[in-house]
């Protein structure tokens, strides 16, 4: 389903190429039992779902309440995010299912501004002053028939950004319930208050999915979503800028000044294709997922994400799951090291400014690397603990870009469910 999430603390991270906006996640119906209600059909493929999700759940129906703590640090003294985030679900009536989460983190750190990275010195960098962001959101998935709706709200608010949204989901099942189709509707409204900004201003969202959920066999499920998203407003990242060489004085160069400000379009045009199969191995007790998600946007960014998980289920209570992430991405068409330009337009020294321009590296040529190990304890009948560590990297690969630019992290979460 398309289901709007609190807007993660991505001036820096996030999803790898649309960053400056609220993270989607793109789920099956069926492949999450605590964002979709629908049962699934066999044991087996109950087992195996339950493992992809890394938990081991009670069947639907089950109120619970979850906590859950990451520490994202980028190496060198750049971003680091502390987010603690409730969840909660609740069966308010046999066929009404509400969930909830509310999120409270803070960013502390250095990002790059756009000027060209020097060794031994730090003034590309612009230094974060501590900020902290409330969000939550809220959604009730309603069953009747054969069909689900469930509508969401979500809110947002930091020093310099406030985001509204709401989504809603529809979801049929057919063929005696081994396929599912799913559309979804989503939209937001952003608030950009920066203090560098003169007035405040505005970005507006909308996102469309349709997509089918296929069992294949008891153990085997496949899903396909593609996504068509308008993004209209401001799109910038008031917090970078362009380096123009030898401005204001062809004569004094100075190699950090940052003069101006980026420019990026004002309409953005993303289509997002994803294909998962998810697999439960019967003889290793464990389950398999592969996942493949296309990307690309009017910015010519086109990207391929490749994701791998295995589950595996070690005694009654314990799942250890190993994952890894690759992914690569061209650069943005109006993406540049360096500009050529004069903000003034004065010959002879230098020629007008293009339309568009933007130094920020997250818009460059680019490969992610993402890896790690997670393991949920269910150590009562009613309680679960999780804990997981990922490694996050990130490279350039236009050989014009300083490897610095390009951010290491390393990410621990914590968290526990309680069922009542």
């Amino acid at each position: 389903m398309l289901l709007l999430r609190t807007r993660l603390r991505i001036k820096e991270r996030g999803c790898d190429c649309y960053r400056m906006s609220w993270c989607r996640h793109l789920r099956a119906v069926h492949v999450s039992p605590r964002r979709a209600p629908q049962a699934t059909r066999t044991l087996a493929l109950s087992l195996a779902l339950a493992l992809q999700l890394m938990q081991l759940q009670k069947s639907r129906g089950e109120n619970h309440v979850d906590y859950r703590y990451e520490d994202y640090a980028e190496e060198n003294g750049r971003m680091q995010i502390r987010t603690h985030a409730l969840d909660f679900g609740f069966q308010i009536h046999p066929s009404v299912e509400l969930q909830g989460e509310l999120v409270y983190d803070a960013v502390s750190g250095a990002t790059p501004s756009g000027g060209l990275p020097t060794p031994g010195n730090r003034g590309w960098l612009t230094e974060i002053h501590p900020d902290v962001r409330k969000a939550g959101n809220l959604s009730a998935a309603v069953r009747w028939g054969a069909n689900t709706t469930t509508p969401q709200f979500a809110y947002s608010l930091e020093n310099d950004y406030e985001s509204f949204g709401a989504s809603l989901n529809h979801a049929i099942d057919f063929n005696e319930k081994n396929t599912t189709l799913t559309v979804g509707l989503a939209g937001t409204h952003d608030n950009i208050f920066a203090g560098s900004l003169s007035s405040t201003e505005h970005k507006d969202s909308v996102d469309v999915l349709l997509g089918v959920t296929q069992l294949l066999g008891p153990k085997t499920v496949l899903t396909a979503n593609f996504t068509y998203g308008v993004a209209n407003g401001y799109l910038n990242d008031p917090y970078k800028g362009v380096h123009i060489p030898f401005y204001p004085d062809p004569l004094t160069p100075d190699p950090l000044v940052i003069t101006f400000g980026e420019s990026r379009p004002d309409h953005r045009e993303k289509q997002i294709g994803f294909l998962s199969l998810t697999h439960f191995v019967t003889p290793w007790n464990g389950s398999a997922e592969v996942s493949y998600r296309l990307y690309h946007d009017s910015y010519g960014i086109l990207s391929h994400t490749l994701t791998l998980n295995w589950f595996q289920k070690i005694g009654k209570h314990v799942v250890v799951s190993p994952m890894f992430r690759f992914t690569d991405q061209s650069a943005a068409d109006f993406y540049m090291v360096q500009l050529p330009g004069d903000p003034a337009g004065d010959p002879p020294y230098y020629a007008p400014l293009p339309k568009y321009y933007s130094s920020d590296y997250r818009l460059a040529s680019l490969q992610t690397f993402t890896y790690g190990l997670s393991m949920t304890w269910k150590i009562k009948d009613r309680v679960s603990i999780d804990l997981a560590y990922k490694r996050y990297e990130m490279f350039g690969t236009d050989s014009v870009t300083s490897s610095q630019l390009f951010p290491k992290a390393n990410i621990f979460s914590v968290g526990a469910r309680l069922w009542f």
